[in-house]
């Protein structure tokens, strides 16, 4: 007598009703995560995770291989992360991400929602602070020059990036604009883009040395991680180009030690960086709880202030220093004042957010 084949629940309308109350509250992220004694379904909602259910083991394990299926990935391996895309049917079709990755209890997945749901679009939808859309409109109107946007995940940089190559296209439409991106979240008129893989045939130094030859007047690319890159990336900003990068830091000194640290002599640094944007999200306060987030931002021109004192050897407390000094100085803690003194935000978030980091100057790496 054959033994009776092991059968799974049709979770098609499960997987369908788990993305549609995804949108209904506007979350970023869907985690399909095994645990000892089944799975749990969380959502990412203005960068918190919250616990949606609890499932039984061998529903969460249909739900999984449901979207793997979906995402055309392969549901014999279940020893390696893969990745893709796949297309969902709501009241309109979305290109949504998936990534899925072995863990102590199963296939853990992750469904990341298309960005252009609720990312503004522009930045005066941003609602960012005067004096950063100053340093922004400040760097559109350069002629050359790399702007350095750091902060940590979750902060808003691709946002804030995005939003720039836009007000680029739109403003000046004359101009070639070049975007490397890994991946690509979502697509913006006027500007050229190119998903790269940092593992594969074509990463960031391959397309950026083969664009440079196309001579884009704006560049934009994810984050330096290496020194080559580095090196790059600050050539093209002393060669008539305007670059946009991310970088792994938590401050402005801390984002000028990573490039000396990657190998980049300070006076390139000098010539090449135009500026810093240090930015943080922190949720918006509304009469029932929290609702939507805002953004914090430190920003740091590159004026002969700051160039003196990294020029002179200075260490990590001296160019802090001499940066709170430069023109228009503005840090993340003066950010985090204005919002809570209007009441768009208050002290626990901020709390939250930066934590004993409000003076920027302690984020700042020990030894430049």
């Amino acid at each position: 007598m054959k033994p009776a084949a092991t059968t799974f629940p049709d979770v098609r309308p499960m997987v369908d009703s788990l993305i549609a109350r995804a949108l209904d509250r506007r979350a970023s992220d869907i985690y399909i995560e095994p645990v000892a004694d089944g799975f749990q379904i969380r959502f990412r909602i203005d960068g918190l995770l919250e616990t949606i259910e609890q499932l039984p083991s061998e529903t969460g394990e249909s739900i999984v291989n449901r979207l793997m299926v979906m995402g055309h990935l392969l549901t014999y391996r279940r020893d390696i992360p893969q990745e893709g895309r796949m297309t969902v049917e709501t009241p309109r079709r979305l290109d949504v991400r998936l990534s899925v990755i072995p863990t102590l209890h199963g296939l853990r997945a992750a469904v990341r929602m298309p960005a252009e749901l609720f990312a503004p679009h522009q930045l005066s939808d941003l609602f960012l602070p005067r004096h950063t859309l100053d340093f922004l409109m400040e760097f559109c109107r350069s002629d050359c020059g790399m702007l350095a946007v750091i902060g940590p995940a979750g902060a808003g940089k691709t946002t804030t990036i995005y939003a720039l190559l836009d007000h680029l296209a739109r403003t000046q439409p004359g101009i070639s604009i070049v975007s490397l991106e890994d991946p690509i979240e979502r697509g913006i008129a006027g500007v050229t883009q190119i998903e790269v893989s940092p593992f594969g045939e074509l990463d960031y130094q391959r397309a950026l040395r083969s664009m440079l030859r196309q001579d884009p007047q704006v560049l934009s690319m994810g984050e330096i991680r290496d020194n080559a890159t580095a090196s790059l990336a600050v050539q093209a900003a002393l060669t008539g180009h305007r670059l946009v990068c991310t970088m792994h830091a938590g401050s402005a000194a801390g984002a000028i030690s990573r490039m000396l640290e990657m190998g980049i002599q300070r006076y390139q640094i000098t010539s090449s960086l135009f500026g810093i944007l240090n930015q943080r999200l922190v949720r918006r306060k509304t009469d029932t709880g929290y609702s939507g987030r805002l953004p914090i931002a430190q920003c740091v021109r590159m004026d002969q202030t700051v160039r003196s004192a990294l020029l002179d050897q200075s260490d990590s407390a001296v160019l802090e220093a001499a940066m709170r000094k430069s023109a228009a100085y503005h840090g993340l803690d003066d950010a985090a004042r204005d919002l809570t003194a209007r009441g768009v935000t208050d002290q626990a978030e901020v709390d939250r957010i930066l934590g004993p980091q409000v003076d920027s100057a302690a984020v700042a790496s020990p030894m430049l």
